[in-house]
């Protein structure tokens, strides 16, 4: 095992997805001493391993690191779609939804290596109401010979105006 080479390996992870048994691209390493630990951050941290370079970085214990702020969702109701054809991109994905009410945003996601669409997106829209219209044409229909299937509230914020 690669990280032998720093010390005792305690334990080694490897994280994978569930449905597709495939990884996920990280994984976690226990290392015997804090020293071994520091020493496998610097013999492996940018190291080569078969054309991808790995990103190695030392645990630190919860409350040492500084705060990131908190994310902040504006109000309104994140839609997942799925089965996104290829050619799709942001605009014509907000374009699409836009036929059904006011987006706020809508964002294809792309793989970060090839540059190419996972086929797979999510849209916010302002209002409920207009989520769900959308929701309840787009579904199962068919957009450049792709059924677009799996859509669905992914993210609820608060879709009303209340005070």
């Amino acid at each position: 095992m690669l990280f032998e080479q720093a010390g005792t390996v305690e334990i080694a992870e490897v994280i994978y997805n569930r449905e597709t048994d495939s990884s996920h691209g990280f994984g976690f390493v226990t290392m015997s001493t804090v020293e071994e630990a520091e020493k496998a951050v610097d013999k492996f941290n940018s190291y080569d391993m078969g054309g991808r370079f790995l990103t190695v970085n030392k645990a630190a214990p919860r409350g040492s690191r500084s705060e990131r702020p908190p994310h902040v969702f504006e109000p309104g109701c994140r839609v997942y779609v799925g089965n996104l054809p290829w050619s799709v991109d942001d605009s014509r994905l907000e374009q699409v939804f836009s036929e059904h009410g006011k987006v706020t945003n809508a964002r294809v996601v792309y793989d970060r290596d090839s540059g190419r669409s996972r086929g797979l997106g999510f849209v916010t829209m302002a209002d409920e109401t207009e989520m769900n219209d959308a929701i309840a044409a787009l579904d199962g229909q068919v957009y450049a010979s792709v059924h677009l299937r799996d859509i669905f509230c992914w993210y609820f914020v608060d879709c009303s105006d209340k005070e």
